[in-house]
């Protein structure tokens, strides 16, 4: 084989220098990359879907139709329609809008609109009293009490850099006009969620990812036995992981909550490949000397290691197979980090071991792992009770996987004792939520009925206002008089007269009504927009209110006996995040289908049999199978940051998988005899390495569960479980199934001999 050739050659004896030269010439670069790979962020939810996708597809024509969505609702303590500084920032706005279109400023900011400019918008219009007018917006942008109110500024489609820098000038500058202190300028809407979750995100990556690598230093530095091996081992990882930012920034791809995990992910795969790697060298060094150890180790270790990376990348590639956006994304830059650490940890780590080899390692004769391998050994001769265990618990974690849910509602992202979430809760108790969903009815013929389809955008509005969940709606019918929301013949002979007048008052206000971005014309057909703020949104709750939008615009049009809208559509940016969640729940279930098949068939070239190909998989599915049960069983959500820890744990329980039966099969092959002989050569050898990646890595990972950006602490807790429960898969379950009637499938020059008549090998 080649690298068989390579060894031969002793290629790390003799290029080891120039290998270590090339990566130091290549650092520049890498960090370069690296440094600028977080420039351009953008963790929007409301981009996640494919522009093909239906909603998408329907969001985007409203925006079309009716102009940009995302808002900034500012507010604070004693914000009433009578403060005067509640116009004032609304001016301030409105003077940078006029710098930003003569080319002197970015432009940020779309419109800007305040509850007492609609308020004495429709006293204008409308001829109402100022009570009346202001019950009309009750719910919608004034408060329970008739009096708090905010300003909404609706911003240009930004990048996230540019959308933090909008929301830190809008706060500076009611902080400025209002007397309050900036804790008590009150901040929520799509845009700023957006911004907190870009600053959280941001946060976390500093602050727990540097914690995560100190500790993952010190516990390989303890588990290794040596300051320089961790050092190395650390190293070499953290150059995988900085090359892949400096990849994902010269591709151009902008960085969101799932990639920024990307390069940890390769991280985590390269520390697994590097401690198989060092603990084949430290075996080999008794034998061979420092001089060839290196080669040897490579010699031995490429085979499980490439077989690792590629049941690793194509667990990741079938996340391509999502339609969400950043998990696709989290796929194939993951595919591209795990064939980047294999080729990096199987160079340069080498080099390093050939031009640095640590003398500890070199004298030292008894192992501290001793009394442990003795132990998992002697589990094989219990290889049933453990079959018996391990199997009664993947029913049990297949049960509760029927009962997990995603949720990917952004809010819920944020810390819950933050002031981004304070912010929320005091709109939702004080004015109303930020969260809306638009009913749009679409009629053919733009010109005519128009009084028949204000009257029944009333009745609609009226209607949708006693839903349970909905706080408050916004209407044409809002800004409309009394006497035309009042019009509609019910039945009755319609009088020609009266409905030429009513509809020539509407074609009057139609400007007026485009203005206020509730009427629009778009290809030859006329939408009427219903506008309603809701409550404690989920996915049940989105396909029960498109159900009941539909029915109550039926009833509608029979109680007014109008004509009924062309087309209902239902859209914003609401419907838009629950698509995106029920995307992510068919993708988990997808990309694991597709990469269990994937790796079996790569397993089952390695074993040379399609059924020991797929035996050996059933340790693997041990560990996501019984963590997302449990997560199941408990009623907690799965969001974006725990998707993704299945493909990682799935690719790190087959890196030990295929460095365990490697061992196997080599035993087997040098030394025919019983099978528990060939388990327990190949647990001497790799059980102490597989512990060693889980020791580091969970415990590293485990650090994250602590902090509060609710992806993050998702990710690091649940791959700390999977990576526990990955060593019950490895060195318990995978054994037993060797041991058992299933081990004659591994090899057939192995004898099949039950464990029990052979206790004296597994001393």
């Amino acid at each position: 084989m080649f690298v068989d050739t390579l060894m031969g050659s002793h290629v790390f004896s003799r290029y080891s220098k120039h290998i270590l030269l090339v990566t130091l010439c290549m650092l520049p670069i890498i960090g370069w990359g690296s440094h600028h790979a977080y420039d351009s962020r953008d963790n929007s939810v409301l981009g996640w879907l494919p522009e093909r996708s239906p909603v998408t597809q329907a969001y985007q024509d409203f925006l079309q139709d009716f102009g940009p969505d995302e808002t900034i609702l500012i507010s604070w303590n004693g914000c009433t329609l009578d403060n005067p500084s509640l116009e004032k920032l609304a001016e301030r706005v409105e003077e940078r809008q006029a710098r930003a279109a003569s080319g002197l400023l970015p432009r940020w900011f779309a419109s800007v609109t305040t509850g007492t400019r609609l308020r004495d918008q429709i006293i204008d219009v409308a001829d109402v009293d100022e009570r009346h007018a202001t019950e009309r917006l009750l719910g919608a942008l004034v408060g329970q009490d008739n009096q708090t109110t905010c300003c909404v500024v609706t911003l240009f489609p930004l990048d996230d850099a540019s959308k933090q820098e909008a929301y830190t000038w809008i706060h500076n500058a009611a902080v400025e006009l209002s007397g309050q202190s900036h804790d008590r300028i009150r901040l929520t809407g799509d845009a700023v969620i957006g911004v907190a979750i870009d600053i959280e995100n941001q946060r976390t990556t500093a602050t727990w990812s540097n914690l995560a690598m100190c500790i993952a230093l010190l516990v390989a530095c303890l588990t290794l036995g040596s300051l320089r091996l961790g050092v190395m081992v650390i190293a070499v990882a953290g150059m995988c992981s900085v090359s892949l930012e400096a990849l994902i920034y010269f591709s151009g791809t902008s960085m969101n909550m799932l990639v920024t995990l990307v390069p940890v992910v390769t991280f985590v795969l390269s520390i697994s490949a590097g401690v198989h790697l060092v603990s084949y060298w430290a075996d080999e060094v008794k034998r061979h000397g420092t001089k060839d150890a290196p080669s040897v180790a490579v010699s031995i270790g490429w085979q499980p290691g490439s077989i690792a990376m590629l049941t690793t990348v194509l667990g990741m590639l079938s996340l391509c197979v999502s339609q969400v956006r950043p998990v696709w994304q989290f796929g194939l830059f993951g595919a591209l980090g795990a064939s980047l650490s294999f080729l990096i940890v199987f160079s340069v780590l080498p080099a390093l071991l050939q031009v640095f080899p640590p003398r500890s390692v070199v004298t030292k004769q008894v192992s501290p792992w001793r009394g442990f391998t003795q132990w998992i050994r002697r589990l094989v001769s219990h290889y049933r009770l453990s079959l018996g265990l391990c199997v009664g618990a993947l029913i049990i974690g297949c049960i509760g996987l029927y009962r997990i849910h995603t949720e990917v509602r952004p809010a819920r992202f944020l810390p819950a004792q933050s002031h981004w979430i304070k912010d929320l809760q005091w709109f939702n108790t004080h004015i109303t939520p930020f969260q809306t969903v638009d009913a749009v009815l679409v009629f053919n013929e733009p010109h005519t009925g128009l009084g028949d389809r204000a009257a029944l955008t009333q009745e609609a509005h009226i209607r949708l206002a006693l839903l349970t969940d909905t706080r408050g709606v916004i209407s044409a019918a809002t800004f409309l008089p009394d006497d035309i929301l009042g019009f509609a013949d019910r039945g009755q002979v319609r009088s020609v007269i009266r409905r030429g007048v009513i509809d020539g008052r509407l074609r009057r206000n139609m400007k007026m009504l485009m203005r206020t971005e509730m009427v629009a014309d778009s290809n030859g057909q006329q939408l009427w927009r219903i506008s309603l703020r809701v409550a404690n949104f989920t996915a049940h709750k989105q396909q029960e209110l498109e159900k009941a939008i539909q029915q109550v615009v039926a009833r509608a049009v029979d109680f007014l006996d109008v004509d009924a809208p062309d087309e209902i559509i239902c859209t914003g940016g609401v419907p838009l995040v629950i698509a995106a969640q029920r995307e992510l729940l068919q993708s988990l279930l997808k990309s694991f289908a597709i990469a269990f098949v994937t790796i079996v068939a790569v397993l089952s070239i390695f074993l040379q049999s399609p059924i020991a190909g797929a035996v050996a998989m059933i340790p693997n599915i041990l560990p996501p199978v019984c963590v997302f049960g449990v997560l199941g069983w408990l009623g907690r959500p799965l969001d974006v940051g725990g998707m993704m820890t299945a493909s990682v744990a799935l690719g790190i329980s087959v890196d030990d998988t295929a460095h365990l039966l490697t061992w196997y099969k080599r035993s087997g092959k040098q030394h025919p005899g019983p099978i528990v002989q060939h388990i327990d050569h190949a647990l001497v050898r790799s059980a102490v390495p597989i512990v060693r990646t889980s020791l580091i890595l969970g415990l590293a990972f485990a650090v994250f569960a602590f902090c509060d950006f609710q992806p993050i602490s998702q990710f690091g807790y649940l791959l700390a479980s999977l990576l526990g429960m990955a060593l019950v898969g490895d060195l318990v379950f995978l054994p037993a199934l060797l041991a058992g009637p299933t081990g004659r499938l591994f090899g057939r020059d192995m004898q099949q001999t039950h464990p029990c008549n052979n206790a004296h090998h597994t001393g």
